[in-house]
């Protein structure tokens, strides 16, 4: 199986569910809690993983806290998944986010601390063995240079949340971009993004919707639908991060874009089962039975 090299956020995710989310002054009661690894490239390398893909692993720096000390015991227990090349930083404060979950619609606010996300270098010998490079834009000029170095290689590269008038643009050929990050950034209606990310030059361009699916947007397939599958929703924590994982691997396996969408949208789905952005990542033996009887 090709292995994956996935650069970007590494974070600790403190997780809390309630029975439903308080008002002002108000009061929830807490369901479940815990503290699981976190950030989008220990998401989608942790559910490529659980998938079947090897993965290379790098990012941001960890510290040595409590904190880094907890996600690195964490992802170095998890199989194929290589992580020998995260830097371990005296001093530095492990990123981390405390997320409260509503079990009323699984929905999740984010309180981060994410103030110094500063990143090592990837390097030429980081892209040994490496089909793909699934990269993480909030490392900004660190990862620019990561994309820019798997271009030179030929290898294909997948970002998210990627601005069409930035320079990320110009080097990635597949962007998945949220309908939270266009709404918070104010970048207009979905149709409006999709046909800039393709006018940039990307091959593909996805506005994921939630519930409400996703929109696709290809220089050779044309524009579609994907409806979002109907599951019990717990915590959408990393759904995103899982369809991205799901992409990935249909990709790898040069299915048709259409497959290769709906496969992506069934492991974002399962993966909402549980709380924790990756701790419920589905495995391909979840994934197949749950497609043929969807």
């Amino acid at each position: 199986m090709d292995r994956v090299l996935c650069y970007g956020v590494l974070c600790v995710d403190q997780i809390v569910r309630t029975a439903t989310y308080p008002q002002p002054d108000g009061h929830a009661r807490i369901l479940e809690d815990g503290q699981f690894i976190g950030g989008e490239a220990a998401n989608s390398a942790t559910m490529l993983v659980r998938l079947g893909v090897p993965v290379t692993l790098r990012g941001n720096f960890i510290g040595t806290d409590e904190r880094g000390r907890f996600f690195l015991k964490t992802v170095r227990a998890i199989p194929d998944l290589e992580c020998s090349g995260v830097v371990v930083k005296p001093g530095f404060q492990t990123p981390y986010a405390i997320i409260v979950a509503s079990q009323r619609d699984g929905h999740r606010t984010i309180l981060g601390s994410f103030s110094d996300m500063q990143s090592p270098t990837l390097k030429e010998e980081d892209f040994e063995g490496i089909r793909l490079l699934s990269v993480d834009p909030f490392a900004g000029d660190c990862a620019l240079k990561a994309a820019e170095l798997a271009k030179a290689r030929g290898l294909p590269v997948l970002s998210i949340e990627v601005d069409p008038s930035g320079a990320m643009a110009k080097v990635c050929d597949v962007a998945i971009n949220s309908r939270g990050f266009m709404r918070r950034h104010r970048t207009g209606k979905p149709e409006a993004m999709g046909g800039r990310l393709l006018e940039a030059g990307i091959k593909t361009a996805v506005i994921t919707q939630g519930a409400d699916g996703c929109l696709v947007f290809d220089a050779k397939e044309g524009n579609f639908h994907q409806g979002a599958f109907d599951v019990p929703v717990a915590d959408s924590t990393g759904a995103g991060d899982a369809f991205r994982a799901g992409f990935i691997y249909g990709h790898l396996q040069k299915w048709e874009l259409g497959d290769v969408v709906r496969f992506a949208s069934a492991v974002a789905a399962l993966n909402c089962r549980g709380i924790g952005g990756c701790a419920h990542a589905p495995s391909l033996e979840e994934v197949e039975p749950f497609l043929e009887g969807s």
